[in-house]
């Protein structure tokens, strides 16, 4: 699953491909690097994965590439569990709260994504391509579930772009409002989801 996962995160950058292992341990120290500002230089991330300089240089030109990789990489992973969650079945709602739950879980475990996330917003170059990839890969679904259910009834979203964006926004801002314990609780999940999912019901 994670030589999928990282395919498909090179193939939405203009990158060399790092190797599944190097990759691996890369995405390891990925919470300490992008939590960490401003973010360490590539020959400190060298020393972190057991790498020498010039092989992170070899595959990342500065750090935005490195970051951009990493965002990119935890968007995929994200984006697996969401639809993973999402594709269990039941009607709109339902599999609208599971997605909101799913992404709530994986980024109360990652943390420091939501912070990179954030901080690409505005960005240009890799920035840029990392926002585009979360736009596919995790805003995407969520606007399908929210025009279905909108088709159906059960939503009131006027704008399902800005209704997704909102969502997604509101489950960034309130993961990093947590320390990264808290974030992780499953009775934070479940409040944060509740409040999520009831700003776009239609009762």
């Amino acid at each position: 699953m994670w030589i999928l996962i990282q395919n498909q995160a090179i193939g939405c950058l203009d990158v060399k491909t790092p190797p599944p292992d190097l990759a691996g341990r890369l995405l390891e120290v990925g919470e300490q690097v992008l939590r960490t500002d401003p973010p360490p230089r590539l020959e400190d991330v060298a020393l972190l994965v057991g790498a020498s300089r010039a092989t992170l240089y070899y595959y990342f030109s500065g750090r935005d590439d490195l970051l951009a990789f990493l965002l990119t990489a935890h968007v995929m992973r994200g984006a697996e569990a969401i639809r993973g969650a999402a594709e269990q079945g039941g009607g709109p709602e339902a599999r609208l709260r599971a997605a909101v739950a799913a992404m709530i879980g994986y980024l109360g475990r990652h943390p420091g994504i939501c912070a990179g996330l954030l901080s690409a917003l505005g960005a240009s170059g890799r920035m840029e391509e990392v926002l585009r990839a979360n736009d596919t890969w995790i805003a995407g679904p969520v606007r399908e579930l929210l025009d279905e259910g909108s088709r159906a009834g059960v939503f009131t979203t006027g704008e399902v772009s800005d209704a997704a964006n909102a969502i997604l926004g509101a489950v960034l801002l309130g993961v990093l409002g947590r320390s990264s314990s808290a974030a992780a609780d499953d009775a934070f999940c479940r409040c944060l989801t509740d409040q999520v999912v009831r700003g776009v019901l239609t009762s």
